[in-house]
């Protein structure tokens, strides 16, 4: 099996991951809030932050593996982050019709930005790492 081949199943099934992530009800973000409750700091605000981290990775890490499963193509950078983006924009409309959900654009631009980072640090490390040879 090719190896892009690899890649594109490995996207496909984090794809199906995230899907799968969205509709459990104990990952919503009142049932989070509870796992993180404290007398010393605001749960809200590190339940927020958390949350949010989490949009960051799973969508950069998608981007990584449109990337990888990319491997010779034109554009591999934009259509990795392109690809990332619009699965963020699907996955929230489909949070839009999932009860105790709610589909926000603010969280497609966080997984895009997501995806933009991890995208950037891998960019940066092609660089140097042809620099380095």
């Amino acid at each position: 099996m090719k190896k892009t081949t690899i890649w594109w199943c490995v996207a496909l099934i984090w794809c199906l991951g995230i899907a799968i992530a969205t509709r459990q009800p104990f990952l919503t973000g009142d049932a989070t809030e509870e796992l993180v409750r404290n007398p010393f700091f605001d749960s809200a605000i590190v339940n927020y932050f958390g949350r949010k981290f989490v949009h960051v990775a799973a969508f950069g890490l998608l981007a990584l593996f449109f990337w990888l499963a990319l491997e010779g193509k034109k554009y591999r950078y934009v259509l990795a982050w392109g690809l990332a983006t619009a699965y963020g924009a699907v996955d929230e409309w489909h949070q839009s019709f999932i009860p105790e959900r709610s589909g926000l654009f603010s969280d497609v631009l966080i997984d895009s930005a997501g995806a933009v980072l991890v995208l950037g640090a891998v960019y940066w490390w092609q660089r140097r790492k042809r620099v380095v040879e």
